[in-house]
């Protein structure tokens, strides 16, 4: 059980990892600054990808929990 908990989590941080490098766009002072009004709406394939990026952090952080208890 061990063994196939530590796969599922090299598995999702691989998958995590790209999702982020995918999420990643030029970086100007509008993107950079969290309290800027000037932000984007996401839509598309930008909105999916950061929902799918949630998704997998969530479920890296359960099964670190499931391997911590194991």
């Amino acid at each position: 059980m061990k063994i196939t908990l530590s796969i599922i989590q090299i598995l999702l941080s691989i998958f995590l990892s790209a999702l982020i490098f995918l999420q990643a766009k030029g970086q100007n002072e509008a993107n950079s600054n969290i309290l800027s009004d000037t932000g984007s709406q996401r839509r598309g394939w930008e909105k999916f990808i950061f929902n799918l990026t949630l998704v997998v952090t969530v479920l890296f952080l359960i099964s670190s929990i499931a391997q911590l208890i194991n």
